[in-house]
């Protein structure tokens, strides 16, 4: 008897073998309802999308469900989804079944028995039985109570074809149907499943023909009108009738980059149009050539894969030669009227063209739309009303003429760079109908804008009368007075004299042309001193006139009247200088005689004896704002011309205390200065004279002790000390800061204090400590580059080493930007550093990024006595390739150039010279430089290279990078060639396995191994890892 686990087992197998002999049968129903995947697809396929009313780049529309899509075409072809059709996809078989849900023989027991398990019924429901060409078919799984099954395969059995769908998370597929109108009987089907019965109905399902197809012969006809209309407009037309249906261009580009691409791939069908398709402008882009038939192809099915992905078309397209190479930008209307050229030629010939001609000279420019956008629809009289005019992207337009139309008069005026011109608004209070219009340009498309403007009064308006009634005020003040008034009343306002001076102006202006508006007074008119010219003469009427108009320009342009203006004959001849008190008092004179005359006078008399003559201005100009105690300070008394004033008392207060002194020849005063070091309030005062009037000098100065310097004085010192060094090599001993000696040490001390002060922004003079000891100078060889902010902290470690112990440390650590010591920088090297820092300042005005430390500036290197053999030490049986071998290249110019971690710099050449003085052979010379290497370079372990030839050199160690990188630096700096090797997997003395990297020499035609990680190996012998077992050289 079976036992019931052995029966389960063999319900399994049957069961498995029942699903493989339904997969080959519903192979063998229609094979060519299959296809694997979309690796490979024909040309009549299809690319799914998520979108169901998209299609993809090929031929064909697409069908879809949120796990996949099939398609049925006009010519009966079936396409699979993106999940291949696999043996789970075919058709429920109604004669797999089994009696009474049991397996085995009836003589079994009721133990022996497996009970298979009762199935949930299912219901398939469709849509509609009508349905447009081109549109989907949707049927819905549900099980008993309703619920939508998901990720269940369901079967369309449709004019000969199945099509297996997987059902999405509403439980539903999509079949697009793409058959011709007609009536075909359709079976759906469900299989069922391990938990789900089986289900099926039939369908007579009616095609319509779909509004939104169009045949080729519709498209091309449609294609030969949009061709005649660019070639008769020079633009696309917005619409196009394409069969009985007017589309936007949009549309017809969509269809007319389908036709092109189907008739290529001999598909003359029906093409559907996707809905939703939006215009979009076309871009600026000019392009002319000459486009194949591939290239054409490619911008076509770029164009349906744009569409129906983005619904609307690209502003341009890149296009591409037969090379592939990008040659210019078609935009979207050049490349949509080549289509139609395509599709009129094939209408024609019944074939594609082999090239088209893209060229965007077919079109006229498109004009830019234009905005006009004006200021506030209320305005006080005499203020401007601004017209801004931008296109439509926002950018402003200069340079063009805009209108500005109101109370019956037009005003023309052109807009600045801001895109903006501003009419002065004069009229009377009140509303007033405005048009702005701007009429366009062969760029610019016309615009208009049209405003109800408000004017309101405004307070610096006067009447000619008001103006004329304060010039008889003026008049009679000048004569009482003998001076001009410095304000003066004009209607109610009470205006500086400079105000009055322009409204006189314009007045007889004004009067002088027949105007008698009111006069609108500028803003922000200043005074002015008036000039002490003298002078008189008859000014006639035309001259007169000519000063008023100047007058008006200067202030309106200037906001302040001339001191004074030449004056001029009726012939044009220059007959004196009038002032402007002068000149102010004569216009008051016209004006006043224009009130009782009612016309303006012939002439007018300008007499500056009218005025009590005018005191020159004076000034005292500063003298230096720090001194030291004991020291002069002065100040210069000047006229208004700068012109020094003799024999004038000048008085000096300072501390409540005041001192007489008289200028010299040249109008200097000089007081001596005895009060202890701190900052004073200076006053120098001038009390005037009959000739000149007073003048007042307050200034700060700064009195010093004699041991505080400015920073001025100690970089004029730093600069000598830079020179001194440059020259001869050494620090000087003493150094003159300000005519006073110091000792190195002391001005090493003021410069690391300038250094640190003026990078905290801190400019003020700098005192020297009481007591200062000279000291040694000891470190390390430094050859490096030190950035801004580590040599600023080596001036405080400096600073606060000499202030806490009253002398300069003998040395001081400097560090890399990267936080690594350089070494022990010495005194002469920093301080003679901070003098090359501050010489920088000084012409630059700027702390500069970095500075080089040399110790080579100072002294050699020492160089241990030379120990070479004549010839190489080499080890034979190291022949091979990355350790001794022959030289087989003949260019040998990259060996011998210092670059990079290898870069030559001046210590690295001095050495090279020392290394190799007094050497005859490269030999010998090749072992010198591998010799002091290996022997004076400590070994570091760290990855990479952190130091490079010269900061190995002033470090004293390195890796075996850096080592390396040393060895061909030297090297080349003697002009032997050497180069880098390096290998995986080197077995080390002590075990380790790891990669590394040596240096080869070049020598009488052989490349040498120059590894000086160890004292054991010698040049072209490596003894300290075994040289058998690298790899990957």
């Amino acid at each position: 008897m079976i036992s019931s686990k052995n029966l389960t087992l063999l319900l399994a197998v049957l069961i498995m073998g029942f699903c493989l002999i339904s997969s080959v049968s519903a192979m063998d129903i229609d094979d060519s309802a299959s296809v694997s995947g979309s690796d490979e697809l024909s040309d009549s396929s299809v690319s799914l999308r998520s979108d169901e009313n998209s299609v993809s780049d090929s031929n064909l529309n697409s069908v879809e469900s949120d796990a996949g899509s099939s398609n049925v075409n006009s010519e009966n072809e079936v396409l699979s989804t993106d999940n291949t059709v696999e043996d789970s996809n075919l058709e429920y078989d109604s004669s797999i079944k089994s009696s009474n849900n049991l397996l085995g023989a009836s003589s079994q027991s009721d133990s022996d028995v497996l009970q298979a398990t009762a199935k949930t019924k299912t219901t398939l429901k469709g849509s509609s039985s009508s349905i447009y060409r081109g549109n989907s078919y949707t049927l819905t799984l549900t099980d008993s109570k309703g619920k939508v099954l998901s990720g269940q395969k369901v079967s369309y059995k449709v004019n000969g074809k199945t099509y297996t769908l997987t059902t999405d998370s509403k439980g539903s597929t999509y079949l697009q149907i793409n058959l011709k109108e007609g009536k075909y009987t359709m079976v759906c089907s469900y299989g069922g499943s391990s938990a789900y019965a089986a289900s099926s109905f039939s369908v007579t399902l009616s095609v319509l023909k779909n509004p939104n197809a169009f045949s080729i012969k519709e498209i091309e006809d449609a294609a030969t009108n949009v061709k005649n209309y660019v070639a008769k407009n020079k633009k696309l037309p917005s619409t196009v009738k394409v069969g009985s249906k007017t589309l936007k261009i949009s549309e017809f580009s969509y269809l007319a980059s389908k036709a092109i691409s189907d008739l290529n791939s001999n598909k003359k069908g029906d093409i559907l149009l996707v809905s939703d398709i939006s215009n979009r402008n076309s871009s600026a882009h000019s392009f002319k050539y000459t486009i194949y038939k591939a290239q054409y192809l490619d911008l076509a099915k770029k164009t349906i894969s744009r569409i129906e992905t983005k619904k609307a078309p690209s502003t341009y397209w890149s296009v591409k030669d037969s090379s592939g190479k990008v040659i210019g930008k078609a935009n979207f209307n050049l490349y949509t009227f080549c289509f139609a050229k395509i599709l009129d030629f094939h209408k024609s010939k019944n074939y594609l063209p082999n090239y088209c001609t893209f060229d965007s000279g077919d079109f006229a420019p498109a004009k830019k739309a234009t905005t006009l956008k004006g200021s506030s629809s209320t305005i006080t009289r005499g203020k401007s009303y601004k017209l801004t005019l931008t296109d439509s992207k926002g950018n402003v337009l200069s340079g063009q003429k805009v209108s500005f139309n109101i109370n019956s008069k037009t005003y023309t005026l052109t807009t600045d760079k801001k895109g903006s011109a501003y009419l002065q608004i004069n009229l009377k209070e009140g509303k007033y109908p405005m048009v702005c219009s701007y009429a366009g340009s062969s760029k610019y498309k016309a615009s208009k804008l049209s405003v109800s403007l408000t004017v309101l009064k405004n307070p610096n308006f006067f009447t000619l009368k008001e103006i004329e009634d304060a010039s008889t005020n003026v008049k009679n003040y000048v004569e009482k007075n003998k001076k001009m008034p410095n304000t003066v009343k004009v209607g109610s306002k009470t205006l500086k004299i400079s105000e009055f001076s322009y409204l006189s102006s314009k007045a007889i202006s004004n009067l002088n042309s027949n105007k008698k508006g009111d006069i609108l007074l500028v803003s922000g008119i200043t005074n002015r001193n008036s000039s002490a010219h003298s002078f008189k003469a008859t000014v006639y009427k035309a001259p007169y006139v000519d000063l008023a108009k100047k007058t008006i320009s200067r202030i309106e342009s200037k906001k302040a009247p001339s001191t004074y203006w030449s004056v001029m004959d009726t012939s044009g001849k220059v007959i004196g200088k009038a002032n402007f008190n002068l000149y102010t008092y004569s216009f008051a004179k016209i004006l006043d005689f224009h009130k009782s005359k009612n016309y303006l006078p012939n002439y007018c008399t300008f007499d500056s004896s009218a005025f009590t003559p005018a005191k020159k201005a004076t000034s005292i100009k500063a003298g230096s704002s720090s001194i030291k105690k004991g020291d002069t300070y002065s100040v210069t008394l000047v006229d208004n011309n700068g012109k020094g004033l003799a024999s004038q008392k000048v008085t000096f207060t300072i501390s409540g205390k005041s001192y007489n002194k008289t200028t010299d020849s040249k109008g200097v005063a000089s007081l001596k200065i005895n009060l202890n070091g701190g900052t004073y309030s200076v006053v120098s005062s001038y009390a005037g004279s009959s000739t000149y009037k007073s003048s007042k000098l307050s200034q700060s100065v700064t009195v010093k002790d004699s041991n505080t310097f400015t920073l001025g004085e100690i970089e004029a010192a730093a600069t000598n000390v830079k020179k001194y060094v440059d020259n001869n090599d050494v620090l000087p001993s003493t150094v003159t800061v300000a005519s006073k000696k110091l000792s190195i040490s002391q001005f090493s001390y003021l410069m690391s204090k300038a250094v640190y002060n003026i990078n905290a922004g801190n400019k003020n003079a700098i005192a020297l400590p009481s007591s200062l000891s000279n000291c040694k100078s000891e470190g390390d060889t430094i050859d490096a580059t030190v950035y801004k902010a580590q040599y600023v902290d080596l001036s405080k470690r400096v600073l606060s080493f000499a202030e806490s112990n009253k002398v300069p440390p003998v040395y001081a650590k400097v560090y890399s930007s990267s936080g690594s010591s350089l070494g022990n920088v010495e005194f002469d090297l920093y301080t003679y550093s901070f003098a090359k820092i501050l010489d920088f300042h000084k012409s630059k005005n700027a702390l500069p990024n970095y500075c080089t430390f040399e110790s080579s500036v100072f002294k050699g290197i020492v160089v241990p006595p030379v120990n070479v053999s004549s010839k190489i030490p080499y080890n034979s049986s190291q022949f091979k390739a990355g350790l001794n071998e022959k030289n087989t290249e003949t260019n040998l110019t990259k060996y011998l150039v210092g670059t990079g971690q290898s870069a030559i710099t001046s210590s690295i050449k001095n050495l090279a010279d020392q290394l190799t003085k007094g050497l005859k052979t490269t030999d010998e010379k090749a072992q010198a430089i591998y010799n002091y290497v290996r022997d004076e370079i400590d070994y570091s372990y760290y990855a990479n290279s952190k130091h490079g030839a010269s900061g190995t050199l002033s470090a004293g160690s390195g890796n075996c990078v850096d080592q390396a990188s040393l060895v061909v630096a030297l090297c080349r700096a003697s002009g032997i060639p050497a180069r880098y090797s390096h290998a995986k997997g080197c077995t080390f003395s002590s075990g380790l396995v790891t990669g590394h990297v040596w240096a080869q020499i070049l020598v009488n035609g052989v490349w040498y191994s120059a590894d000086a990680t160890s004292v054991r190996n010698k040049l072209g012998n490596i003894q300290n890892w075994n040289t058998n077992s690298y790899s990957n050289l």
